[in-house]
C-alpha cells in the first residue's frame, strides 16, 4: 500500500519563484493605490482580459463580463461611490476593468467565479510589468444604496447582473512595499483542523 507522508515545514519560494513566473507573480503582486497616468499598450490590455477569460468557473459556466473603462468622466463618477482609500487611484489609472457576473448562469458560485477572474487579471497585470488594485464592490445583501448598486447604475449594468470588482490598472506612482505573510505552518493542518 502506498503511503504518503509529509511534514508541514517553512518553504522558501525564493529559488523556485525566480524561475517560475506564476509563483513570482503570486508572491510579488501588491495592491497599488496611486498610478501614473501613462497609457497601457492594447496588447497588454488584451492579455489581461484573456487571463480573466481563462479563469476557472463551476461547470465551465463562465458567467462573467468585463467592462474596460477608459473614459475619465466615468472613472470620476465611479470614484464618488468607492471607498475613500481607492478614489485617487481610480481617477489616475489609465484603465479600469469592471468584473460583472450573471447569477442566472451560475446561481451557486457566481461570486467565486467573478473573484477568480479578478485574481487572474491581477496576476496577469503584475506579470506584464503593471500594477492593479482590487476594489471589491459586491454587496452580499444587495442593498439598493450600496457602492455596487451605484456603480451598476453608472455602468448601465442590467439589474439581473452583479458587480464583483473594479480593477484599476497602470504603472505604480510610488514604490510598492513588501508585506509579511503568515507562515505555511501557521495556516496549515494535516487531515483534520487543528492537527499538526
Amino acid at each position: 500500500m502506498f503511503k504518503y507522508a509529509f511534514r508541514i515545514v517553512e518553504i522558501h519560494w525564493e529559488n523556485e519563484a525566480m524561475t517560475n513566473p506564476v509563483l513570482d507573480a503570486i508572491k510579488k503582486r501588491r495592491s497599488v493605490l496611486r498610478f501614473e497616468e501613462s497609457q497601457i499598450e492594447e496588447e497588454k490590455v488584451n492579455a489581461i482580459l484573456e487571463a480573466g477569460r481563462w479563469a476557472p468557473s463551476w461547470n465551465n459556466k463562465q458567467p462573467w463580463n468585463f467592462i474596460v473603462i477608459t473614459d475619465k468622466n466615468i472613472k470620476e463618477q465611479l470614484s464618488e461611490v468607492v471607498p475613500t482609500i481607492f478614489v485617487q487611484g481610480l481617477k489616475e489609472a489609465p484603465i479600469c476593468i469592471a468584473v460583472v457576473v450573471n447569477p442566472e448562469e451560475d446561481p451557486s458560485h457566481f461570486v467565486e467565479d467573478g473573484a477568480v477572474a479578478t485574481q487572474n487579471m491581477a496576476l496577469a497585470t503584475y506579470s506584464l510589468g503593471l500594477h492593479s488594485c482590487w476594489i471589491g464592490l459586491y454587496d452580499i445583501k444587495g442593498h439598493r444604496n450600496s457602492a455596487e448598486a451605484k456603480a451598476k447604475e453608472i455602468l448601465e449594468i442590467p439589474r439581473t447582473h452583479r458587480m464583483i470588482s473594479l480593477l484599476p490598472i497602470g504603472q505604480a506612482r510610488y514604490g510598492v512595499q513588501e508585506k509579511e505573510r503568515k507562515t505555511v505552518y501557521q495556516l496549515t493542518y494535516k487531515n483534520k483542523f487543528g492537527n499538526r
